[in-house]
């Protein structure tokens, strides 16, 4: 296992790569009050979406929506209280969730995104490190190493805690990553 910056010197993902898609990565790219949005959505504008010589996919599973559909409102809640001399009272709450569900919607109609599931092999692994990684981020290291998927993620605790285990997750090559000195608040 690799973990790789995707701000620092970065110059793109592999050839052909399949990557495992974290939830903080989706959250970010479809809500604007993210504050990873800028740094997601450039990645994504420069890596993914126009990066029409080397063909990437990129997967993500149920648990993934289940936490992409829980956690769909905290980007505005937080962007209020780090932001409270902005007059935020036009902006519908609801109409952000929907929103932000809607775009995650597309990436997977558009086939932006696909779908792995678990299986007996990953449900077992997942039983192997969620100590270590939490319940819902062993369910998605598992589903990683189980397919051989890189791991894209914003969450730096999840990836120094996947890389004192990599022992364990032989089958992630790479996990991308990048600091928090990238947020925008």
């Amino acid at each position: 296992m690799r973990k790789i910056d995707f701000n620092l010197n970065f110059q793109g993902f592999n050839n052909n790569e399949k990557i495992l898609v974290d939830t903080g990565i989706i959250l970010a790219l479809a809500n604007e009050y993210d504050s990873w949005h800028n740094t997601v959505k450039n990645l994504f504008e420069q890596y993914v979406i126009n990066e029409d010589d080397k063909p990437i996919f990129l997967f993500i599973n149920p648990t993934i929506l289940n936490e992409i559909t829980f956690l769909a409102g905290k980007p505005f809640e937080s962007y209020k209280r780090k932001h409270p001399e902005i007059d935020l009272k036009e902006v519908n709450p609801l109409e952000l969730i929907d929103l932000t569900v809607d775009k995650v919607k597309e990436l997977i109609k558009n086939d932006v995104l696909q779908v792995a599931s678990g299986n007996k092999n990953t449900v077992i692994k997942q039983l192997e490190v969620f100590k270590e990684l939490g319940s819902a981020d062993a369910v998605n290291a598992s589903i990683a190493d189980h397919y051989n998927l890189s791991f894209l993620t914003v969450d730096n605790r999840l990836v120094n805690n996947m890389f004192k285990i990599r022992s364990k997750l032989r089958g992630v090559p790479r996990v991308y990553f990048t600091s928090s000195k990238h947020q925008s608040y």
